[in-house]
């Protein structure tokens, strides 16, 4: 079986970063579970996400985002916490997290997906 290499900023197309870090979101000791993709300029942006009637709050902010700009310029994703089943809390754990980044970054709200997989019903 292959493994997975690690990906690295040198990878990556030009003006394109990736940086991640152990939050202590997943359960999983010394397990790095926050990234963030990073564009130095706009970048074109399309989802494919489920037709589960169950969506997670992150999935149904992104497709609100995608709708209204085929544009972004970071994408932070989280593993440990699916932030699905959460209901309003979820989703304002959501915009919180876009908002708070977008702000940190200085660019637009908009400019910001978030992407969140592990565990079903768990708040962030």
């Amino acid at each position: 079986m292959a493994s997975a290499l690690p990906l690295r900023n040198s990878d990556l197309p030009d003006g394109f970063r990736l940086f991640g870090i152990r939050s202590g979101i997943s359960s999983k000791p010394g397990k790095k579970d926050l990234a963030l993709f990073w564009s130095d300029r706009p970048a074109r942006a399309a989802g494919v996400f489920t037709k589960n009637l169950f969506s997670a709050a992150p999935v149904q902010y992104c497709q609100k985002k995608l709708k209204k700009s085929s544009s972004a310029r970071a994408i932070v994703i989280n593993s440990g916490c699916a932030n699905a089943c959460t209901g309003k809390r979820g989703m304002a754990d959501t915009v919180w997290t876009a908002n708070e980044l977008a702000a940190r970054l200085g660019v637009a709200d908009h400019e910001v997906l978030v992407a969140s997989t592990g565990v079903i019903g768990r708040h962030l």
